[in-house]
Formats: C-alpha cells, sequence, structure tokens
C-alpha cells in the first residue's frame, strides 16, 4: 500500500573537497545547457517556495546520473530520488525532469507544474497528460532542461520492490526500483 505525503524534511549534503575536484573535472565534458542551474521550486499550501536543500541536491545530480529515460524524438524524461531502498513509513520524494537533447524544441520552464501520468506498480498515481493548454511564461529553446515540476511524495507500507516511472504522452521517464524494507 502507498499513500501520498504532505511531510517535509530537511537534509544536508557534505561534499569533501575531493569529491569538488572530481565534480569540478567531470563537468567540463557536459553540455552547457546542463552546467547552468535555475533553480528548484515547490508548493507549500498557496506558495510557491524554494525547494528544500535534500531535494536541490537530488535534482543537481540529473546532468551526471547514468539512469536517464530513453530519448524519444529528441526529448527525455527522469526521475530520481535521493535514495534506492527506504524503511516502511519513510517519505520518498520524486524529482522530476524534462531534457530536450536536439535543437527545435521549447521547454515552458515555469513553475512548478503538475506531474501527470505517475505510475506506482503499474497503478496510475496522477492525472494522465492533459490535452495542449495556452501558456505564457518563458520559453528556453533547446537542447535545454527543465527542473520545474512537482515533487510527489509517496510513503510505502508494504516492504518489498516498488516501481515508480512516469510517462506523458509516447515519452516514459526510467524506471525506479525503490527497496522498502522493514523499520
Amino acid at each position: 500500500m502507498i499513500a501520498n505525503a504532505s511531510t517535509q524534511k530537511f537534509g544536508v549534503l557534505v561534499i569533501s573537497n575531493h569529491d569538488k575536484q572530481e565534480t569540478d573535472q567531470d563537468s567540463e565534458s557536459l553540455p552547457s545547457y546542463l552546467k547552468q542551474w535555475r533553480g528548484l521550486s515547490m508548493r507549500k499550501e498557496n506558495e510557491i517556495v524554494d525547494a528544500l536543500p535534500e531535494d536541490v541536491a537530488v535534482a543537481k545530480s540529473y546532468p551526471k546520473t547514468k539512469e536517464k529515460g530513453e530519448v524519444v524524438g529528441g526529448i527525455r524524461l527522469t526521475i530520481l530520488t535521493k535514495k534506492k531502498r527506504y524503511q516502511v513509513g519513510e517519505e520518498v520524494r520524486v524529482i522530476h525532469v524534462m531534457e530536450a537533447v536536439e535543437p527545435g524544441h521549447e521547454l515552458f520552464i515555469m513553475g512548478p507544474k503538475p506531474v501527470h501520468g505517475e505510475y506506482v506498480d503499474d497503478r496510475p498515481v496522477t492525472p494522465q497528460s492533459p490535452a495542449e493548454q495556452d501558456y505564457d511564461g518563458v520559453v528556453l529553446e533547446s537542447p535545454n532542461v527543465d527542473y520545474n515540476y512537482d515533487i510527489t511524495s509517496y510513503r510505502f507500507f508494504e516492504p518489498g520492490c516498488h516501481r515508480i516511472h512516469w510517462q506523458m504522452r509516447e515519452l516514459r521517464s526510467n524506471t525506479l526500483e525503490l527497496e522498502i524494507v522493514p523499520s
């Protein structure tokens, strides 16, 4: 059994000097649009606020993440979590990223936007993609990346393997396989 959660926790990311040097060297091979950070926001009641530091750390790990969604038509969807193993009842926060890897696409980066088409254990847990909507906000040309989607949150109350994926029309993210262990 799963439950959507609204509990928020704060975390700290510690990077040693050695790790920082490796990160700087690795970042030289990244495309320029993946080196830019435009921020991550979230909803808190009726306000849009900066995301929690631990969510920002997860989102910032995206450029070097190896487990990404497949590129379809020049675009990919990817979902990320802080870790792959959680205790029963522990909050699982999911970060959503859309990356347009080829020229010729527009990314509508204002947000956070609602997540449509998310599945947990092959069952839909958010509404499916809506019909095209009017948009009056900042547009980025591709290649580029958009982190401005709501952060979804779940709690699993049964141990075992649970899977999450995100799907919008023909695009499908990577599938996160999470191990839920007794507390």
